[in-house]
């Protein structure tokens, strides 16, 4: 693992092989850690079958894009973090409720589990393999998680013989990580943290350090309660102007209006975020969502940060430069 006493993770999503020149810059940039996201397919939400699709054509997400990847990120002296999803449904991003997975029956929470098991004790493998830091167990199954507790403990024990890094789950920001059962069981507390900092129109960096305020005592809470750090397996926003209101928010090609460009926005918020978190003692780190390889990195209005004022930010923040008066 890099020597680092936080990790700052970026999220790479690539449909074709990243260039040398692609990780070089991340590396520059600071991170610590390349987390990549392979997929699980499941049709539906109450459908107890999941397909693995180790050969996807999308590179970063196949298992051999992750075996290559893995060491390029660890021959510029970055760890990685793999972070396995389940897709829903067709390919696209309408109906990505994953927090909805559940059944009505115990044998369909039977067969669904032991699909989930061979999911992710497939990534646990390759986690191992490739010399994973971080595996994440789960990300936004806020109805299994809470119905089903047990399973996770358990899986969470069989991931560990065969994996000896650490785990987190990924516990979306709404409704679902205050209340995760089984947080001791792992080794942090993973928040997708889309949290609203602010309604106004052109918040301040002053006001959306503020906007922190409630979200950083809840989370606290949590911490002390399961006496583990604080992980934020996803943290980004978009260059738009409703980024502080609902950073949740996915970009729509169709329906985004140019006149809503705010790479200064985009860029006030990561400025709060390094900020407000800078000497939070239970914190451990950022994954940010998300990066582009450069051919693809053209996206005015998306997550990625790569040549918006953002980008200088991000990296003044992993070198835990002060960037603003808190």
């Amino acid at each position: 693992m890099p020597d680092s006493a936080r990790l700052w993770a970026v999220t790479l999503d690539a449909r074709e092989p990243p260039t040398d020149a692609d990780l070089d810059r991340l590396a520059a940039l600071g991170t610590t850690h390349l987390t990549l996201i392979p997929f699980g397919f499941q049709r539906t939400a109450n459908t107890p079958r999941i397909r693995l699709n180790t050969d996807a054509g999308w590179y970063s997400e196949s298992d051999q894009g992750i075996r290559t990847l893995a060491q390029m990120a660890d021959d510029r002296g970055m760890g990685l973090i793999l972070k396995p999803h389940l897709w829903l449904g067709s390919y696209n991003t309408d109906g990505q409720e994953r927090n909805a997975i559940g059944f009505e029956t115990e044998a369909e929470w039977t067969e669904w589990e032991a699909a989930y098991t061979r999911f992710l004790m497939h990534y646990a493998r390759l986690a191992r393999d490739v010399a994973a830091d971080v595996l994440v167990v789960g990300t936004e199954l806020a109805r299994a998680a809470h119905e089903r507790p047990d399973f996770w403990r358990a899986l969470i024990t069989e991931v560990r013989s065969v994996y000896r890094g650490d785990l987190t789950y990924a516990a979306n920001w709404y409704d679902e990580y205050e209340t995760i059962p089984f947080w001791n069981a792992l080794d942090y507390i993973g928040v997708q943290a889309y949290f609203p900092l602010s309604d106004a129109n052109e918040p301040s960096t002053e006001a959306l350090i503020r906007g922190w305020d409630a979200h950083v005592d809840a989370l606290q809470e949590v911490a002390a309660r399961a006496e583990r750090p604080v992980l934020f397996t996803e943290a980004g926003y978009r260059s738009v102007r409703t980024a502080a209101a609902k950073p949740w928010v996915w970009p729509d090609r169709h329906a985004d209006d140019p006149s809503s460009h705010a790479p200064e926005l985009q860029a006030r918020l990561y400025e709060a975020l390094f900020t407000r978190f800078s000497e939070v003692p239970w914190f451990a780190g950022i994954v940010l969502w998300k990066w582009h390889p450069a051919r693809n990195a053209d996206r005015p209005q998306s997550f990625t940060p790569q040549g918006k004022p953002a980008e200088d930010v991000i990296r003044r923040g992993f070198a835990q430069e002060p960037l603003a008066d808190s």
